[in-house]
């Protein structure tokens, strides 16, 4: 492959890169703080599939070539004017901004090199740049970029922050410590005043550790951990390659609890039971190890990047007795990993899927007062910092004391005393139905209340003959926007929508109007089915 970007090449995300309920999936490539930089085909072949959303990758092309692997190229500003001119058409066919499209292989052959979009900051991109992957076409596993021969320049060894040491008593976990690390020369660290860390009953590690590349400031992701208990190896983990459909469970790579409370990041340094990633070595090898009494044992833990740069954590634990378990815990319910979940009051139904769990955990439940916003009170169930796999059915009863309208009832997460989250607002047997992957604090929610839909650029009565868009800013109090429409003189026209900065544009360009006062009617709805629409009378 060959460039996409013909400027030098610095990145702000690496492959496998440690995010928010998955893995990265590319690199993301700098484009010096703007927008509109040419993005190039990398290799010749044909544009299988093109993408438009408000969210995730935006604007995003997927091209294949003969070699075996596809290239993505997201978040783009535009698409060339062929492409572009197809996707305008579609748009208007389906009478949708959002299009997922498959031309056929003969409608986009390009060739290496050749300009297929201009680079942007579209769907949930968080600055100006260029992501790009690669992934097998056969199997549509994604596969690190940078074992394809980009000039990237890398000398810098990765940074080791912080290690946490788990004291487990019979597979429980009982708590943590964690240690800070110091570097005592180039790329080795050594924990800050410990020579030996003593503990009881079972050891297991986990580390915070970056990369930074040549160029740029931005903490990426590391390649390869391997950790060794004396001359045994315990740990590997490589981020060569991954399946979309395994990225969740970074949940499980990760110590979720550590990103919840403390927004740090911990790859665990051991396997939980029902991780099932494919990026470690020898799994068997991976469980918590048995270590005699009062015996010494050395560990060392090995990080690189992928250009080989390599920085390395030396220390000695030593094993002084069992451990208790939690006594606290005792006559609490466990749900399992390896079975469904139940939980039931008079007023919740909670069922837990097979496998939404990566190891057994205490259930803690707890009706707590309701907070400001909510209907009835806040369910306690099961701690925020235990990550789910799958999504499972919440189903909250309404309180009798209750007079409004039931159908306008949702179910809330409670993050820190606050309505979070929407979970859904279904209804099956006299109870609030909502979907989530998550555990934690739960209340119902009345939404009666319309999006509201403010014009930024312009006003009824105005002549826009001269502006290329109409923008408009869309907020929601609550459940968030579902769906959307603009119509002038009651035929649909495209609205693009940014839900970033929750921002709607009309491009006039594509308007067929003749010269006078026409009427725009823009549409917006929420999930809770409250609808909203303002009336504008232009002149073009």
């Amino acid at each position: 492959f060959t460039s996409p970007l013909d400027i030098p090449l610095y990145l702000s995300g690496t492959f496998g890169e440690l995010r928010t309920n998955h893995f990265h999936s590319g690199i993301d490539i700098k484009t010096n703080g703007r927008e509109g930089q040419p993005v190039k085909a990398a290799a010749s072949g044909v544009v299988y599939r093109i993408k438009v959303s408000p969210y995730g990758f935006g604007n995003a092309l997927y091209v294949r070539h003969p070699n075996g692997y596809s290239t993505v190229y997201a978040h783009l500003q535009r698409f060339n004017e062929e492409i572009a001119a197809y996707v305008r058409k579609e748009q208007y066919r389906q009478k949708s901004y959002g299009v997922e499209l498959y031309p056929p292989s003969e409608m986009f052959p390009v060739e290496q090199g050749e300009v297929i979009a201009l680079s942007g900051n579209s769907g949930g991109s968080g600055g100006p740049h260029l992501h790009f992957e690669v992934r097998d076409t056969r199997t549509e596993n994604i596969i690190n970029p940078l074992f394809f021969g980009f000039d990237i320049k890398d000398t810098r060894h990765p940074d080791l922050y912080e290690l946490l040491m788990y004291r487990f008593a019979d597979k429980d976990l009982i708590g943590y410590d964690n240690f800070r690390l110091i570097e005592v020369s180039d790329g080795e660290y050594r924990i800050a005043g410990n020579d030996v860390i003593e503990y009881s009953g079972s050891p297991a590690f986990a580390l915070q550790a970056y990369d930074r590349l040549d160029g740029a400031a931005n903490k990426n992701g590391v390649y390869q951990i391997k950790m060794w208990i004396g001359a045994e190896e315990y740990y590997d983990f490589t981020m060569e390659s991954f399946a979309f459909d395994e990225t969740r469970y970074i949940n499980s790579h990760i110590d979720f609890g550590q990103k919840i409370c403390c927004n740090k990041v911990f790859n665990r340094l051991y396997l939980e039971p029902n991780n099932r990633l494919s990026v470690y070595g020898e799994k068997k090898k991976m469980n918590l190890p048995e270590l005699e009494r009062d015996s010494i044992y050395p560990v060392r833990v090995e990080v690189k990047d992928a250009a080989g740069n390599m920085a390395s954590l030396s220390f000695n634990i030593k094993r002084t007795g069992p451990l208790e378990g939690d006594a606290q815990m005792v006559g609490l319910p466990v749900f399992k990993y390896g079975q469904t979940n139940y939980f039931k009051t008079d007023d919740i139904e909670l069922v837990l899927p097979e496998g939404a769990l990566y190891r057994d955990v205490y259930f803690e439940y707890e009706e707590k007062q309701a907070c400001e916003g909510g209907v009835g009170p806040v369910y306690a169930l099961g701690a925020r910092e235990i990550p789910v796999h799958r999504y499972f059915n919440l189903k909250l009863k309404p309180p009798r004391s209750f007079k409004g309208n039931p159908r306008k009832l949702a179910v809330a997460s409670v993050v820190g005393g606050r309505i979070a989250d929407y979970e859904g607002s279904s209804w099956e047997n006299g109870y609030v139905v909502g979907r989530t992957r998550q555990l934690g604090d739960f209340t119902l929610v009345a939404d009666s209340v319309p999006p509201r839909i403010s014009s930024l650029d312009f006003s009824s009565g105005k002549n826009v003959s001269s502006q290329s868009f109409l923008k408009l800013k869309v907020t929601d109090n609550f459940s968030g926007i579902d769906t959307y429409s603009a119509e002038i003189d009651g035929e649909w026209v495209l609205m693009e929508y940014d839900a970033k900065y929750r921002l709607m544009t009309i491009p006039t360009a594509d308007l067929k109007l003749s010269s006078g006062e026409h009427k725009l009617v823009v549409s917006v709805k929420d999930e809770m089915g409250n609808k909203s629409e303002a009336r504008y009378s232009l002149i073009f």
